[in-house]
């Protein structure tokens, strides 16, 4: 445990009054990427819906069911269908919740007296952005199949139907797709992101894998449809140097949109909404096998190459289960002279999966240029 302790000479001694101001200058703290009524909701509708069942019940984990579609050809004209009836099928997806919490303690009334920075309102600014970064953190990495330092978030593979490895060629003339335990390189400028790359994904959605897997359910905004990919800074860089994506935002009308799944997409390509994200992970090749190397094992890198894996999603793409939402607990301890406040929320996430496929997010695995 560490206390936060101003006394003159000690790590903070900068901040004990002598001539101080009384507002802090904060780096500006943002609200949650993923927050209710942009990304996450209630509804079917939503990239990623929530399930508040146990905020209401006891159990630490949630079965989600998908029903399946009937696909068989049925009967025609007098043809008796007693006796053919078809069974419904559904698939269950899981997801456990888990208590996440972090606290601050302040050293005590001394402490609180040397400066006039207000420490009681920064601890609890403090933990609010604490409590926005760790559940975005872990929807990120819950959609690209990789676990969380905690381990509440398992590692869980794409699956082969909702795979693209590679990226499109420098010269326009299409894709150049990585089989899988294959390199991505950057021989003759291939692998980069643009906008082949995001009508191909929005193709790889809508084929109909029958019993396997089905096509990923877009989002439907005023009737009409609409995918989001979320792209790293680095895809986005490269999409920003293609002649078709920077022409197409010249008459895309995400701007007029009121709809808050476009507010601050960089734009949109092909009925995809394509939004900017810092956590999207990043990988460089440097000839071993750890986590920040390769993706998953027995897929990686050449040797100083970097890439990026961004997200390709349909309504449904992830679950996000409340057993109860964000909490403030304060407490003062040391007869009552050192102020404590804890923040806590019980909740999990897991990827849609259904019949073993990814249900409805594709990773995108492109090779990126980083700044030098």
């Amino acid at each position: 445990m560490a206390n936060t302790v101003f006394v003159r000479g000690g790590a903070h001694s900068a901040s004990v009054e002598e001539v101080w101001g009384e507002k802090t200058y904060r780096q500006a703290e943002k609200d949650a990427f993923f927050n209710d009524g942009r990304f996450v909701g209630s509804d079917s509708n939503s990239i990623i819906q929530v399930n508040a069942d146990l905020t209401k019940n006891k159990g630490d984990q949630i079965h989600t069911p998908l029903r399946a579609r009937l696909i068989d050809d049925g009967k025609i004209n007098d043809a008796a269908i007693e006796g053919s009836e078809v069974a419904l099928t559904f698939h269950n997806c899981d997801t456990t919740i888990h208590k996440r919490k972090q606290a601050v303690r302040i050293d005590g009334e001394m402490t609180e007296r040397r400066t006039k920075i207000k420490l009681r309102g920064e601890a609890k600014e403090a933990l609010g952005a604490w409590h926005a970064e760790i559940r975005d953190t872990d929807i990120v990495l819950g959609l690209s199949g990789l676990a969380n330092a905690v381990g509440t978030v398992a590692a869980a593979l794409p699956t082969s139907a909702r795979r693209f490895i590679g990226g499109q060629k420098t010269d326009s003339t299409g894709l150049a797709t990585v089989a899988t335990d294959a390199l991505i390189d950057d021989t003759a400028g291939i692998h980069l992101f643009g906008t082949s790359v995001l009508s191909h994904l929005k193709r790889m959605a809508q084929v109909d894998g029958g019993a396997s897997y089905g096509k990923i359910r877009p989002i439907v905004i005023k009737g009409k449809k609409f995918y989001v990919y979320f792209a790293s800074p680095w895809q986005i860089k490269a999409l920003r140097f293609e002649d078709k994506w920077i022409n197409a935002q010249k008459d895309a009308n995400v701007r007029g949109e009121s709809n808050p799944l476009f507010s601050g997409a960089a734009g949109m390509w092909d009925g995809v909404i394509v939004h900017e994200y810092e956590k999207i992970q990043l990988r460089t090749g440097a000839g071993g096998s750890t986590a920040p190397e390769i993706f998953e094992s027995g897929d990686p890198l050449a040797s100083g190459i970097s890439a990026c894996r961004g997200l390709f999603c349909g309504a449904q793409a992830g679950i996000l289960a409340y057993g109860r939402k964000i909490g403030w607990k304060e407490k003062m301890f040391e007869y009552e002279s050192q102020f404590g406040v804890e923040v806590s929320s019980i909740y999990g996430f897991t990827k849609a999966k259904f019949n073993s496929q990814d249900f409805a997010v594709i990773a995108c695995d492109t090779r990126v240029d980083l700044d030098s």
